[in-house]
């Protein structure tokens, strides 16, 4: 057997996704699809890990991540070894399944020696690709209509940050698809986690105080579910976690969501970075977990330049299914320019937290919490973006997938 394991770590989860000739297949962790960062000596790992920490008090909006740590520890990345050694019929701590690669899809905070953390725990040697060819490769292996010829925008939100990537896609003589660069990544300090944190927090707000905190993950789980469902609709009742404690029914309107001040900047902030990365006529392909809020959707879509928004059935798997494709279809991509691109960001990007153990100074520091930041080799690798930030020399800051 052979395949390949997509990889998409964004702030709070990690959704694998494991190509082997057909489709890629999330693997999860037997409760979730996108596998929360928790685990601990006792608690054991993902889902469990999260209810454990969880386990008793009442919930309140800051606790919804209280069991979050860092993806990028052993304790997290062996963990998913072990898991994708079961899904695979292998004995634990096996080892790198023979034939098997990792992808990363190496969004904004990605460390830059992501890939050791990999090796060091037995998941063996990983490849990068970039969030929007990752997210280009989930829509080129999509059955139905053919990616259009043209200028093409590709947008991915992920949980904390946006980014926006520019393309032009041709076809050769022979009929197949080139996608061509055509500018740099734009990258916002803005995802769909802003939009969680505001639903979840309108329905604890009218829970009774007897709400136990042991449901806050299904809380989190009910709120992407409830996002779909604005898709078919201008409002819905929450049918979610807490739904029975309510004091009374509360009517979700994406409207009265999408002008709320918590992400009402960040969805004008984005059309905005979408209609200058390219202007006129364009087709978008729109993916990564954020994009599941219909809004966003809507503040890409402009009729008046006759573009069109393409976004899957389940974008929360877009980027580790497209991550798993990288491999069999990154022919399709042209070399960038050898001048490359730079990063033009907009705003922080939050780097992701290390443990106190990964930084050989901070041996003599207190213990934090599982939710607590703090600082160490595995942040962003050359730190958080600063607003209007470019380097002298694009190379320095151009991702390996696209080095000339």
């Amino acid at each position: 057997m052979s395949g390949f394991l997509g990889l998409d770590v964004q702030y709070s989860g990690t959704v694998p996704a494991l190509l082997e000739g057909g489709r890629p297949l999330p693997v999860g962790d037997g409760l979730r699809v996108r596998i929360p960062h928790a685990y601990g000596e006792g608690v054991g790992w993902g889902s469990a890990a999260a209810r454990c920490f969880l386990a008793s008090g009442r919930a309140t909006a800051d606790r919804l991540l209280e069991w979050r740590r860092d993806p990028w520890d052993a304790g997290f990345l062996t963990g998913l070894r072990d898991r994708v050694a079961r899904y695979l019929g292998l004995p634990e701590g096996a080892g790198p399944a023979p034939g098997y690669r990792v992808v990363l899809c190496a969004g904004p905070g990605t460390p830059a020696d992501a890939e050791e953390y990999v090796e060091e725990a037995g998941l063996g040697g990983a490849l990068r690709v970039g969030p929007a060819e990752a997210l280009l490769c989930r829509r080129l292996a999509s059955p139905g209509q053919p990616l259009p010829t043209g200028a093409l925008l590709a947008v991915v939100v992920g949980e904390r940050w946006s980014v926006l990537a520019p393309f032009r896609v041709m076809r050769s003589d022979g009929g197949s698809v080139v996608l061509t660069r055509t500018g740099p990544d734009t990258v916002l300090a803005q995802g769909g986690g802003e939009w969680t944190e505001l639903l979840a927090g309108r329905v604890l707000a009218r829970c009774r105080e007897d709400a136990p905190a042991a449901d806050l993950l299904a809380l989190a789980d009910g709120v992407q579910e409830c996002a779909a469902r604005l898709a078919q609709a201008d409002a819905v009742e929450w049918q979610g976690a807490y739904a029975e404690r309510l004091f009374a029914p509360l009517v979700v309107r994406g409207a009265e969501l999408a002008a709320d001040p918590a992400v009402a900047d960040g969805l004008r902030l984005l059309g905005q970075s979408a209609r200058a990365a390219v202007p006129g006529p364009s087709s978008v392909v729109l993916g990564g977990p954020g994009a599941v809020w219909p809004a966003i959707r809507s503040v890409l879509a402009d009729p008046a330049a006759g573009g069109s928004v393409w976004c899957g059935p389940d974008p929360a798997t877009d980027l580790a299914a497209g991550a798993a494709w990288w491999p069999l279809l990154r022919s399709c991509f042209a070399p960038v320019p050898s001048a490359g691109y730079a990063v033009d960001a907009v705003g922080a990007v939050p780097a992701v937290p290390a443990q106190p153990d990964r930084d050989p100074d901070a041996e003599s520091s207190a213990p934090s919490s599982p939710s607590s930041p703090s600082t160490g080799r595995s942040g962003s690798g050359s730190g958080p973006f600063s607003p209007g930030s470019r380097r002298s020399d694009p190379l320095e800051v151009l991702p390996p997938w696209m080095r000339p």
